[in-house]
């Protein structure tokens, strides 16, 4: 494995990302003024020339609209749509009781429930055939609880791989494992959970390069969906998962996939970054075949992130480490 570039010292009490980039303009002579440390608000100076950073991939590159496009995912899904990108089927609700009124409709699909506009995989849910109207309806409310329009949609089945698309190149993909443990036989799920979170990668609120796996209702009820529980003592090589979806901040693994991804999914996230109009963006794309050529069959776009963190590509649970950092101070026009 590559050696990581270390991060530099008094800016440990923000976010990753930031720090990422703090250190790349560092090494290039280029002044951090800091506007506003608790959002993660630097300006850059080199000479005459300054920009504004926030949480390391906000910038001028991309406009207001175009972040708005990529915060709401019905048009997100639209502008993917309009440009023939394959994305998961489904409907758009902006209230509980015409969600539910399409209760039978899904009820013998797996779907996933989510909100319009959140990231960092807050509110979603996924719902397997057969489900009760009663589990439908909570992951519905939850939905809606933090949204005004939630989107219920086909689940596309695979592992989930992230894209983080800079300029009109894909820079890095990871695949994004849920939450795990592995048995040893003899651990519980609970201490299994203990023992990973010793990994002193693994921190809270996006300051290190990886989340402590939580032990909450959410990962209980992941974990009694599969008949157990945290007391439970999973044999010697089995997978156990605490998450549905796989989103880092929630305990989950980033895997680097940069070399082993085929061309052709890089060109299609390529592709939706130009149809949301975005420079700096991550595209999740979920896949059977990662490695073979694209097949509608076997793909979809899931969504378009406008706030993509760089610290999953450049500290990855697994494989070479991606310095990206660069790239986005290449993209400012910084010498």
């Amino acid at each position: 494995m590559t050696d990581t570039k270390p991060l530099p010292s008094g800016f440990e009490d923000l976010e990753i990302s930031t720090q990422i980039i703090i250190r790349d303009a560092l090494t290039r002579g280029i002044k951090i003024e800091m506007v506003d440390r608790k959002e993660n608000f630097l300006r850059l100076v080199q000479g005459s020339h300054s920009e504004f950073v926030k949480e390391a991939s906000k910038t001028r590159l991309d406009s207001l609209m175009t972040y708005l496009v990529m915060e709401n995912k019905i048009a997100s899904k639209l502008v993917l749509e309009e440009n023939g990108i394959r994305v998961p089927v489904g409907r758009n609700y902006s209230n509980l009781e015409t969600a539910l009124s399409d209760y039978t409709f899904f009820l013998d699909k797996k779907k996933v429930i989510k909100p319009v506009t959140t990231n960092f995989g807050l509110g979603i849910g996924i719902s397997d055939p057969g489900d009760r109207l009663d589990k439908f309806t909570s992951f519905v409310k939850i939905a809606l609880g933090l949204s005004n329009s939630i989107i219920i949609e086909e689940f596309i089945e695979g592992p989930e791989y992230r894209f983080l698309v800079l300029g009109e190149e894909v820079i890095a993909v990871c695949n994004r494992v849920p939450a795990n443990v592995l048995g040893d036989g003899k651990s519980s799920i609970r201490d299994l959970i203990l023992k990973k979170n010793e990994d002193p990668r693994r921190g809270e609120g996006h300051k290190t390069a990886l989340e402590k796996i939580q032990m909450s209702e959410v990962e209980l009820q992941i974990l009694k969906d599969q008949g157990l529980n945290f007391e439970s003592v999973p044999e010697i090589g089995k997978q156990v998962f605490l998450r549905k979806n796989s989103n880092i901040s929630t305990g989950g693994d980033s895997l680097d996939v940069t070399d082993n991804v085929h061309p052709d999914f890089k060109s299609i996230a390529v592709s939706a970054a130009k149809a949301a109009g975005a420079v700096i963006c991550g595209i999740d794309i979920i896949s059977s075949q990662i490695e073979s050529k694209p097949d509608t069959k076997t793909y979809a776009i899931l969504e378009i992130n406008f706030n993509p963190v760089l610290y999953i590509h450049e500290f990855p649970y697994s494989g070479k480490p991606r310095f990206v950092g660069d790239k986005i101070l290449d993209l400012l026009g910084f010498d």
